[in-house]
């Protein structure tokens, strides 16, 4: 295999040319998690996985519980299906505490304080009650807990990670929280061994060609864990060495792959999924894509790819797409686009207005 395959390979792998896949936690479930700090785009995220399934679908997969919405790997927000929900917490909780243990002494924050905002978040929540983050922090307050300079991040990070608590339904536009055990029934633990490696066969197979630092870097685990973890799943997996790296991928054979066109959403796996994306992207153009404040935008992908940027504007009953490539492209070029537009709008259920290029006058 060639670098120049890499990309093509991770296409089929993540499930944007073809899946056998039907439900939204099937599809998540084989991911591992998927990233989900924007709601809406993490929806398309798997939506664009799963040609002909809907906003409003992945929105019932979440109301039915089948999906869960909770602070996982790398302290951020993913999409995790149920059933693998605690074994995950248990699993990266405590490489993650010590992570936090500098910013939680820069805080001025303990455990003893930890433990306190725990019980009043529980008691707050008990009986199947949901608040808002703005409500859990109003309550919190009232108790004479400081919540600024970002304490309130640490607090309901960590009660995340206790497997106290995940998101709930939402509350209009907001999220709410809501108490893990009466949210979501009970499920099997792993042992850490199996937890490792059942963890790395999934990201492996579902984001190869990868190598040992890219899942590291997307589990947020030590690369001593992450390593341990592939060791265990190497009998599910292939390698490849490419420029005297070795990446590891499903196995089979390497496969071709059709013209393609997508527009992924902010924090797609694609992206977000490896620590060297030289190979996805012209590293002059990846600030476009990745902010210096820890945003990352949505994207064009040609052929694997990442060529620009995109945009959503929404009327009452419509959505018009905006692309920006980073260079410029011939009209053909840019409406070969306009299908992935359009499949967008279908997922929303809404009607395509507009697809035009922002560089276009």
């Amino acid at each position: 295999m060639l670098v120049t395959d890499i990309a093509a390979q991770r296409l089929l792998h993540q499930q944007l040319i073809h899946t056998s896949f039907k439900k939204p936690a099937d599809i998540v479930s084989f991911f591992g998690a998927m990233q989900a700090q924007e709601h809406a785009h993490s929806k398309w995220g798997i939506g664009v996985r799963l040609p002909g399934t809907t906003d409003a679908a992945i929105e019932k997969a979440l109301s039915n519980k089948s999906l869960i919405r909770t602070t996982v790997f790398r302290g951020t927000l993913h999409l995790v299906a149920a059933a693998d929900v605690r074994w995950m917490l248990q699993l990266i909780a405590p490489n993650m505490k010590t992570r936090m243990g500098s910013m939680k002494r820069q805080l001025g924050m303990d455990d003893a304080l930890l433990h306190k905002t725990n019980q009043l978040i529980i008691k707050a929540l008990q009986g199947g009650n949901h608040l808002t983050r703005k409500e859990l922090t109003t309550h919190l307050q009232e108790k004479g807990i400081a919540t600024d300079d970002h304490r309130m991040n640490h607090i309901i990070y960590h009660a995340a990670l206790e497997g106290i608590i995940c998101n709930g339904p939402l509350s209009g536009k907001q999220f709410t929280y809501t108490l893990l055990d009466e949210w979501l029934p009970a499920s099997a633990l792993l042992s850490r061994q199996d937890a490792l490696i059942t963890l790395a066969r999934r990201y492996f197979i579902s984001h190869g060609p990868a190598t040992l630092a890219d899942f590291a870097q997307w589990s947020g685990l030590s690369v001593t864990d992450a390593r341990t973890g592939l060791n265990g799943a190497q009998e599910h997996l292939q390698a490849q060495e490419i420029n005297d790296t070795t990446y590891w991928m499903a196995p089979g054979r390497k496969k071709a792959v059709p013209d393609t066109h997508l527009l992924l959403p902010a924090f797609d796996e694609y992206f977000i999924g490896y620590k060297d994306r030289s190979t996805l992207i012209d590293m002059q153009f990846a600030k476009k894509v990745m902010t210096i404040n820890g945003i990352f935008n949505p994207i064009m992908v040609h052929n694997g790819q990442i060529i620009g940027t995109w945009k959503r504007a929404f009327k009452k009953d419509s959505v018009t797409v905006t692309v920006e490539s980073f260079k410029p492209l011939k009209k053909a070029a840019l409406k070969a686009f306009e299908p992935a537009a359009q499949q967008y709008a279908d997922f929303l259920g809404l009607t395509l207005t507009a697809f035009t290029a922002a560089d276009l006058k």
